[in-house]
């Protein structure tokens, strides 16, 4: 049974006040060279605080990349740490990393789990046969691989919503997915340090793959939408809502509908049915050359954009360029202005072979034998801010 926290009859909706000449907005914070846009589109009008709101999403390939150890995930902490986000996603966590973040932090974040996969064996244990029966007590949780939620303050009421997608998993050839995921979206009623007010964040890990049949991005649209659609109730309830994860979709319209249901009608290109706004909403930031979007999406006199820096890491040189791959995001439910709204994608290269020391630079990543980067993720660390009213 979902909890919900607080009932809708005895709560106000939440509104977003337009405001111009922010003296410092998100973007400031996260980069100095991000230029800030000109807010346009009032939304609801209410009561509550401003405050500004930070989360950060990491798929951190903690099972194919990192074979569930924790001994990397130093590296991990020292990005939280410097950002000090209220809100912390991360996908593709393994159980004894979830449980080196939970020990790490404990008395400053408190961190929940849920498993994509109990059978995994890419976390380390070489067996897992003993979680394929039906009884979940005897499980051997070095299996588990999944979504994790943690919120500077605590977590209150859990809210883990059923995405559907489980049905016919196919990989990039259309063969059988084995094993097959089970998709949840992990959610949270938050109490956070310093923002007084009702907020809810979901940690979240849709179906990936590109089959020529386009099975998965029919899924994914289903899983968005399902999500989203879910998210209503909160959103209405008077709640700041943050989404944040690997969506596995690309945000422009003409490359995939699936975030459809996110985006607000006036996000440009193409807009959307949501109620939500991206944190990396534009075409500025980013290294030069590199982490910039090649062709412009964000064109005036459009302020929200479906746009952004990829997330996506280079393999290798041989790869070719992974810009405009976009497809972890973080959402807010509201803010005060677009020019609250910032994003930044930090790629976590490795400098040296013995893993110790991270760079952003690909020119200065390591490289194996062959010739392939040394990287902690095939994802970067995504950053996002907004200035929002809770009630």
């Amino acid at each position: 049974m979902r909890i919900r926290g607080i009932l809708a009859a005895f709560v106000v909706a939440l509104s977003v006040v337009l405001m111009a000449g922010l003296a410092q907005n998100g973007a400031d914070l996260l980069r100095a060279d991000r230029a800030a846009a000109t807010d346009t589109e009032p939304a609801d009008a209410g009561a509550g605080t401003e405050v500004q709101l930070s989360a950060a999403t990491f798929n951190m390939c903690g099972g194919m990349c990192n074979k569930g150890g924790t001994d990397k995930l130093s590296h991990i902490a020292k990005e939280i740490d410097a950002f000090g986000p209220h809100l912390i996603m991360l996908q593709e966590v393994c159980y004894p990393q979830y449980e080196w973040f939970d020990s790490r932090y404990e008395g400053t974040y408190d961190f929940g789990f849920t498993p994509l996969l109990t059978n995994y064996t890419g976390c380390g244990a070489s067996d897992c046969s003993v979680n394929t029966d039906s009884d979940p007590a005897n499980d051997d949780r070095r299996c588990w691989i999944g979504q994790v939620l943690g919120a500077r303050g605590a977590l209150g009421p859990k809210d883990e919503i059923p995405l559907g997608g489980e049905s016919h998993q196919v990989d990039d050839g259309g063969n059988p997915l084995v094993p097959a995921r089970t998709f949840n979206a992990l959610c949270y009623d938050v109490t956070l340090v310093g923002v007084p007010g009702k907020v809810k964040g979901c940690s979240v890990h849709l179906r990936a793959y590109d089959d020529a049949d386009g099975v998965n991005d029919r899924a994914r649209l289903a899983q968005a939408a399902r999500l989203a659609s879910e998210l209503d109730e909160d959103i209405d309830a008077g709640k700041v809502v943050v989404v944040g994860g690997d969506f596995n979709a690309l945000p422009q319209p003409h490359k995939s509908p699936v975030l459809d249901s996110f985006y607000r009608p006036s996000a440009a290109p193409g807009g959307g049915i949501g109620r939500f706004y991206e944190a990396d909403h534009d075409d500025n930031g980013g290294d030069p050359g590199y982490w910039s979007l090649t062709e412009p999406d964000c064109v005036a006199p459009a302020t929200s954009c479906r746009s952004g820096e990829s997330t996506v890491v280079d393999v290798s040189p041989l790869q070719g360029d992974q810009r405009n791959s976009k497809i972890d995001h973080i959402f807010f439910s509201e803010t005060t202005a677009h020019s609250t709204l910032s994003g930044d994608a930090l790629p976590m290269y490795f400098q040296d072979a013995a893993r110790t020391i991270i760079t952003r630079d690909p020119a200065k990543a390591a490289k194996d034998a062959n010739g392939r980067y040394l990287k902690l993720s095939d994802h970067t660390f995504y950053r996002g801010l907004a200035t929002v009213t809770v009630s």
